[in-house]
């Protein structure tokens, strides 16, 4: 008696098994992870981002920290290290990855990413200040800012492609890129500089 119930549990066992293999299987095959870049934060609200195209995952950041990259498979990549960081995650959807980081032997920080979506900037004039309250004056259209304006003083006109911008204009280094169609933020350095001040410019007259 005990041997058949024995073989009835081992039954329901290989079974139950069998069904959640299978099931993870589809649940893995069912996400196709989408190209592009993607950006969050982890639980400690840093700032996550990377990109991904064909098989790899590249640029993974935390803050201002680049950490590297890792092959990619079945929509996962597992834990892998350069210069004393680890990383590891997966799609969870074709658009959003969930994994975790850490440094040397230290404990694992969770994060949770979502991709890019491109947007279309507004075409026209933004104004906004930077963190040290300096006035931040913009135009933009025909795939440029014209007139960055800082303080009053005129800068020059600074290339914009998919969004995003960086350049050194003769005075100043400028970067940043819209967080939505009418809110550009960035931040600018003296060009012999190496502090960046942050900034904020919000379109008007929309």
């Amino acid at each position: 008696m005990l041997r058949k119930v024995m073989a009835v549990l081992a039954a329901i066992a290989i079974t139950t098994g069998l069904t959640m293999v299978v099931t993870s299987g589809a649940d893995a095959k069912s996400v196709l992870p989408a190209h592009g870049n993607y950006a969050g934060v982890d639980h400690s609200g840093r700032m996550v981002t990377l990109s991904f195209s064909g098989n790899y995952m590249s640029h993974f950041t935390v803050g201002h920290k680049v950490i590297g990259g890792a092959h990619v498979s079945t929509g996962a990549w597992h834990e892998t290290c350069h210069g004393g960081f680890c990383t590891k995650g997966m799609w969870v959807t074709d658009n959003h990855i969930t994994g975790s980081w850490r440094e040397g032997g230290g404990s694992w920080t969770h994060f949770s990413v979502y991709l890019e979506q491109p947007i279309k900037p507004y075409v026209g004039t933004y104004m906004g200040r930077d963190h040290s309250g300096l006035k931040v004056h913009l135009s933009f259209g025909s795939g440029k800012i014209s007139a960055f304006t800082l303080d009053h003083s005129n800068r020059g006109n600074i290339p914009v492609t998919h969004g995003k911008f960086e350049t050194c204009l003769p005075s100043i280094c400028v970067k940043g890129h819209w967080q939505s169609e009418y809110e550009v933020v960035g931040s600018w350095r003296p060009a012999n500089g190496s502090h960046w001040s942050t900034f904020d410019a919000y379109a008007y007259a929309f």
